[in-house]
């Protein structure tokens, strides 16, 4: 197998000044790009990069498009450094490539990737090879959402890079122009740079919700990928300049990362003029489930994509019957079996073939898998038993907050209770809450209500409910 970068190279000589990187900052052309990556890649190998070396990237997004290239070019492993990704793998990182501040201290190598280093770019050659890289070669580390703990990196070799974009082209990226919200540090959004620039089309490099929306309407693009934070972002965005439907192109919206609210739904439906999809699977595995949403069933994420498995299974780990609740398993091709440099799994999610999200769901008789939220989010406090994801869901309905989470922690006696956290415009009574949830769930006791100034959420706008537990010594309500 040759180095997938001469896939990224080679449109440089058939569509020299086909757009590859387009931002609401620049647009680069396939020749500007296999250029640019020619003389990053001769830079980082005299400063000592080689094939195997692993390089953390902490940089602006169209640099890092840039840089995670010329890595790629030299037969490195590229991740994104994050400052949780960095505190977690420290030790297993050879350099830190970086144009932004840091506030934790790494024993790896840093090189400034700022304007002394792009001005150097003009007197390197940029006559350098690709480094040969076989199939079993890694080369970029996505990490999970980090949500229950550090987060856990998924190792692409070239040969998983080729077969899992070319599953997201099936899968998720229905029609062009394509663009994902989510950017180089997840998963969705690394696959879609890869496949892109691989193919000879245009990378948009998402942004805020205003940016988002520019390059929709400017570029006419017809599909997006995005979290439900993010939709509701753009959707802000548009409401607030009056966007009609008849001022943008798109056709596709689809949502992955968590669930999506009814209320949301309705608003993309209106600005936008698309029933959002579903997309469910992992950083691990992939997209495994699609289908529309459902307002009457905003947790049924659809069913089974081609290519995939998928399985709800007993406490013995034996397919449950149809409509009951059980564990979720799925797998697919190229499923690891295995997180990048760490130890024994202790959540023993890779098991037989088979990935273990740590969700619990039903299979119905139509083959649809509605999600009932995460195992670690199933709590039974004070004989009340539920779920804090479909909690959330039911609360963000209520039009009382801006944003809320659910969040269990331990009181003075061990016991185990539930706080909400909230952010609202206007001053709320808690008593008014307090009132709705029992309404709900009648034998809960809502031991803790915080105000916050924001709900803690991951790069995919899941709630980091530890987060919120860790202030529960703060704010009492």
């Amino acid at each position: 197998m040759t180095n997938p970068a001469q896939l990224v190279l080679h449109w440089a000589d058939v569509t020299p000044d086909a757009p590859a990187i387009v931002s609401t900052e620049l647009t680069m052309t396939y020749a500007e790009l296999a250029d640019s990556v020619r003389r990053m890649a001769a830079r980082l190998r005299k400063d000592g990069i080689r094939p195997g070396s692993v390089v953390a990237i902490r940089a602006r997004p169209e640099l890092e498009a840039l840089l995670l290239l010329a890595l790629l070019h030299e037969g490195a492993v590229s991740l994104h450094g994050s400052e949780a990704v960095m505190r977690a793998y420290a030790d297993e990182i050879d350099f830190l490539l970086g144009d932004r501040p840091r506030s934790i201290r790494v024993a790896a190598r840093t090189i400034d990737v700022g304007a002394e280093f792009m001005v150097s770019l003009g007197s390197v050659n940029a006559r350098v090879e690709a480094a040969e890289l076989g199939d079993s070669d890694p080369c970029r580390i996505v990490f999970s959402s980090g949500t229950t703990g550090s987060p856990k990196g998924v190792e692409f070799t070239v040969a998983s890079l080729l077969a899992r974009t070319a599953s997201a082209r099936t899968n998720w990226m229905p029609r062009d122009p394509f663009m994902c919200l989510l950017g180089l540090d997840t998963v969705s959004g690394f696959q879609t740079f890869a496949w892109t620039v691989m193919n000879g089309r245009p990378y948009f490099v998402p942004g805020d919700g205003p940016a988002n929306l520019a390059l929709l309407r400017e570029h006419g693009i017809r599909s997006i990928k995005t979290s439900p934070a993010r939709l509701e972002n753009l959707v802000d965005a548009a409401e607030a300049v009056s966007v009609g439907l008849g001022d943008l192109a798109v056709e596709v919206v689809e949502v992955a990362g968590s669930l999506l609210t009814p209320s949301v739904a309705r608003r993309c439906e209106s600005t936008l003029g698309c029933t959002p999809l579903y997309l469910y699977g992992s950083t691990e595995v992939g997209t495994v489930t699609r289908g529309i949403f459902d307002p009457s069933a905003p947790n049924a994420v659809g069913t089974v994509v081609d290519g995939s498995e998928v399985q709800v299974v007993d406490e013995v780990g034996q397919p449950a019957p149809a409509g009951d609740l059980g564990a979720i398993r799925y797998r697919a091709a190229f499923t690891p079996d295995h997180y990048w440099r760490v130890g024994p799994d202790a959540n023993n999610s890779f098991r037989d073939g088979w990935f273990y999200p740590g969700d619990l769901g039903v299979l119905d008789a139509d083959g649809r898998l509605l999600i009932s939220g995460r195992a670690d989010d199933l709590v039974n406090a004070g004989g009340a038993k539920f779920n804090l994801a479909e909690l959330d869901l039911w609360m963000r309905e209520l039009d009382l907050f801006t944003d809320c989470a659910s969040f269990q922690f331990r009181d003075a006696a061990g016991a185990t209770s539930i706080g909400i956290a909230f952010q609202s415009r206007h001053p709320v009574d808690p008593a008014i809450v307090l009132e709705r949830v029992r309404g709900l769930l009648p034998n809960l006791e809502i031991r803790a209500l915080l105000r916050v100034d924001c709900i803690p959420r991951n790069h995919l706008g899941k709630v980091v409910r530890t987060s919120l537990a860790e202030l529960i010594n703060g704010d009492k309500q």
